[in-house]
């Protein structure tokens, strides 16, 4: 599988973890994965749910980033009421912006 392949599961696996009936189907691309990057890191700021997951070296999270350290196995951590709340939010604030970055705009 590659890594944008990966990418692509990353975030579906998030929004099923989030409880949330989407489907990233758009294409996978730098400003995807720093986007995808900063939903984690906003997910971290209201959950430990996804504490373990490392920052990205340089701040911006990057397609191998994604691929290496978000894993669907993360998804288990978002079980808890608190999460899954935390994790809807982020996915609400973050929607548009990760469809239109995955348009290339």
């Amino acid at each position: 599988m590659n890594e944008a392949n990966s990418v692509k599961d990353a975030i579906n696996a998030f929004y099923k973890g989030a409880g949330i009936n989407l489907k990233f189907t758009g294409e996978v691309n730098e400003k995807v994965a720093e986007i995808f990057g900063k939903m984690v890191i906003e997910t971290q700021k209201c959950t430990t749910a996804l504490k373990w997951v490392p920052t990205p070296t340089g701040g911006k999270a990057t397609i191998t980033w994604v691929a290496k350290n978000f894993t669907k196995s993360a998804i288990n951590q978002l079980k808890e009421e608190q999460s899954l709340t935390c994790a809807k939010k982020v996915i609400l604030d973050y929607k548009t912006s990760l469809k239109l970055a995955s348009l290339g705009i």
